[in-house]
């Protein structure tokens, strides 16, 4: 694909990104995309024949930014302590948990919902365990350098994905105050190191 192709996909996965973030997965169309791009709907069947399509390739490019930001974390461990980057990455998921604009969870929610048979090669899903799986190095990290007591870091990391996981469909179904969810995080610590609050 040339240059001039490259640069066109990307900026339909960017404005399509700020759409899906806006409103969804059920209710954006293919014309709500064209009035985005400001392309015409040729311009933009060129590159995608479907809304799901082209919502699977917006989660993909997120994914694979997320992908290299648990690689860096995954790289610190080398040098960063376990507690130093426990706390970076809850301050990540934290900065998710609160993210009013741009956030594509509703959408991941409603394709996962409405798109069953996909469910189980989902992004959701896979970035779940991503996280998990990064957040159990810490731990295990952790526990051998001395900075946490965990005798399970492996169901530890999973409990707490699921309560993360909790928090950010509450943020965006109920509501969540920034303290509570400080309050939460400081409580999943407490189970496996001394937290101040």
């Amino acid at each position: 694909m040339s240059e001039k192709a490259d640069n066109k996909r990307q900026l339909i996965i960017d404005k399509a990104t700020e759409v899906f973030a806006q409103a969804g997965y059920r209710d954006v169309t293919m014309k709500d995309i064209v009035a985005a791009c400001e392309i015409s709907r040729g311009g933009l069947y060129l590159y995608y024949n479907s809304t799901e399509e082209l919502f699977l390739d917006v989660i993909k490019a997120r994914d694979e930014e997320e992908e290299e930001k648990n690689n860096n974390i995954i790289e610190r461990l080398r040098v960063a302590g376990s507690a130093e980057l426990l706390l970076w990455f809850l301050k990540e998921q934290k900065k998710e948990i609160l993210k009013r604009k741009n956030s594509l969870s509703i959408a991941e929610y409603e394709y996962a919902f409405y798109c069953r048979e996909n469910l189980h090669n989902s992004t959701s899903k896979q970035r779940f365990e991503t996280e998990t799986q990064v957040l159990e190095k810490i731990l295990v990290r952790g526990n051998e350098n001395g900075e946490f007591i965990c005798d399970n870091p492996q169901a530890m990391a999973t409990n707490m994905m699921y309560c993360i996981e909790g928090m950010k469909i509450n943020a965006r179904t109920m509501g969540i105050s920034e303290a509570k969810v400080d309050k939460e995080l400081v409580f999943l610590m407490r189970q496996f190191m001394e937290v101040e609050e």
